[in-house]
């Protein structure tokens, strides 16, 4: 019955076949990206979250985010995969990289944190360097040139700490015209124990079953898929 209802549909549909073919293609690249990434109750804390809203974070964990069915999403994700795999070619080429992506799962002041670095490569003999990588658009761009935004910072603080870091590099690609921006940072205690205690109190409020405080202000991206329904 239901093969016979999409032939008629099908019959209907006025896009050309290569129209169909690559809406066939993301939705088929969409459900392989479910499948390694479903959404469910974790926990644990993704360093990824560094200095997103509380809330955020707490509904994520518990599986509580509404799915994101955009493909057009899913290959903007796909293409920061991508420059990714680019400057791991670029800096294999040097001879200095000694680790793409070093993975970390670890308890950190009571709770269990993952996630990996981008990069880690050889500054001089024996001294290495952890490196965050983002590709941004250009509008984004233009608000990196004299510093790191604070979120890709606190991101790279808190691998730091992980890994064992005192020295880095928040480095940002513009994916519209491949400028090149970099800045040198390191490790801050403070920054670190503010974004670790934002994990605590979610952890505290997961095994309490209640939901932690709303900030007065919403922090998150006006893209929150949780803005409907968080109250």
């Amino acid at each position: 019955m239901k093969k016979g209802i999409e032939g008629i549909l099908s019959k209907l549909d006025d896009r050309d076949w290569f129209e169909c073919l690559l809406e066939e293609a993301f939705k088929k690249s969409k459900e392989i990206a479910k499948i390694k990434h479903p959404n469910k109750a974790i926990d644990y804390f993704y360093a990824s979250w560094a200095g997103d809203c509380v809330r955020q974070i707490q509904y994520s964990m518990n599986g509580m985010m509404p799915e994101d069915g955009d493909p057009q999403g899913q290959r903007r994700m796909d293409n920061g995969n991508y420059v990714h795999n680019r400057y791991g070619e670029y800096f294999k080429l040097t001879g200095k990289l000694v680790e793409a992506e070093p993975p970390f799962k670890k308890v950190m002041d009571g709770v269990l944190v993952s996630g990996r670095g981008d990069f880690i490569v050889l500054k001089v003999e024996d001294t290495k360097v952890l490196i965050e990588l983002k590709s941004i658009n250009s509008k984004g761009f233009q608000n990196v040139l004299t510093t790191p935004l604070e979120g890709d910072y606190l991101q790279w603080n808190l691998c730091a700490k992980a890994l064992d870091f005192k020295d880095g590099i928040v480095l940002y690609e513009n994916k519209d015209n491949q400028d090149e921006k970099h800045h040198f940072v390191t490790f801050n205690e403070d920054e670190y124990k503010r974004v670790i205690n934002d994990f605590i109190l979610i952890d505290k409020h997961n095994k309490a079953g209640t939901l932690v405080p709303k900030p007065e202000i919403c922090v998150s991206p006006k893209w929150c898929s949780a803005r409907g329904f968080c109250k």
